[in-house]
């Protein structure tokens, strides 16, 4: 049947609609790590992402499971649905003397970030999130910054100037440059290809006092570190401290007046210090806030 050129031109303009909403969509892989006392944090955190995850974004999420039961799995799989999808892996038992640590030993967990590359072999990018961040905003954004030529993409550290004495003894105070390791988007292609894993484990083993995977992965990858703006890993603690004039400075971007201005327009907030869950944790904004994801992902979830 011959086409006609009024069909001719639907097709075409069909084509470029179809075209157009590809071009939109993304897969975002998005990965944790945590063991089952955190479980119910990291599911508020990835509620919190689905929430705000735009119709046209496909999340892959990636657990890194530490001690989770059958239950504890079951429980984590509801969260998947129409553009979510969640595989689980159980954490391996790591071959590092976690005397190492010293006074960080809480933070052994926290290793196993390190060999983010080595679980996920089949994925070429993955932003890690802690589970005690909330999302605000659709990921595919960040997920999409060109990382070529770079290991990593995070966001500096208030450690830097609040404990400068610490960057200077692991040797990066000529670096200038100390990232937060709670929000991470990791090249794990260039990571395996330079054998990053092997690395990590040379300075874990001949170090001692290591704040857990933030000192490694800082050492190692400090030669392949884009920097993200702020508001990809807005922490709690560092916007109370210190006035926006420093903060502005700090980071290179102006930074608002009013803390509570930077925590609605972050992409992802970070409750690096006290948490939210707990009774030390007061702020007026920002403990509602998270008491609200809290609870919308309980009734959702926990019947």
């Amino acid at each position: 049947m011959p086409i006609t050129r009024q069909n001719f031109i639907k097709i075409i303009f069909g084509l470029i609609i179809i075209a157009f909403i590809y071009s939109r969509c993304a897969i975002v892989h998005i990965a944790y790590v945590v063991d089952r006392n955190y479980l119910p944090y990291m599911m508020t955190s990835l509620h919190s992402a689905i929430l705000h995850k735009n119709m046209l974004s496909h999340y892959k999420v990636h657990v890194i499971a530490e001690d989770f039961t059958k239950a504890d799995e079951e429980l984590l799989q509801k969260m998947e649905s129409s553009g979510v999808d969640i595989k689980i892996y159980p954490a391996k038992k790591l071959e590092l003397d976690m005397s190492h640590l010293g006074r960080f030993a809480s933070f052994k967990i926290s290793l196993q970030k390190i060999y983010l590359s080595d679980y996920l072999k089949d994925v070429d990018k993955v932003l890690y999130l802690d589970a005690d961040t909330l999302v605000q905003k659709d990921l595919a954004r960040v997920y999409k910054k060109d990382m070529a030529g770079y290991y990593i993409a995070a966001v500096k550290d208030g450690l830097m100037y609040q404990h400068p004495e610490h960057i200077e003894e692991i040797g990066l105070k000529e670096h200038n440059f100390y990232f937060n390791s709670g929000v991470m988007l990791l090249n794990l292609k260039k990571m395996r290809k330079d054998d990053v894993v092997r690395s990590a484990e040379i300075y874990f083993n001949t170090h001692q006092e290591i704040f857990g995977d933030q000192d490694v992965l800082n050492v190692v990858l400090k030669k392949g570190v884009l920097a993200l703006p702020y508001r990809y890993n807005v922490n709690s603690t560092f916007f109370e401290e210190k006035p926006a004039s420093f903060l502005s400075t700090f980071y290179g971007k102006k930074v608002p007046n009013s803390p509570k201005a930077v925590y609605k327009k972050a992409v992802i907030l970070h409750f690096a210090g006290h948490k939210p869950w707990t009774e030390y944790f007061t702020h007026p904004y920002l403990k509602p806030l998270w008491k609200t994801y809290n609870d919308k992902m309980k009734k959702k979830y926990f019947k």
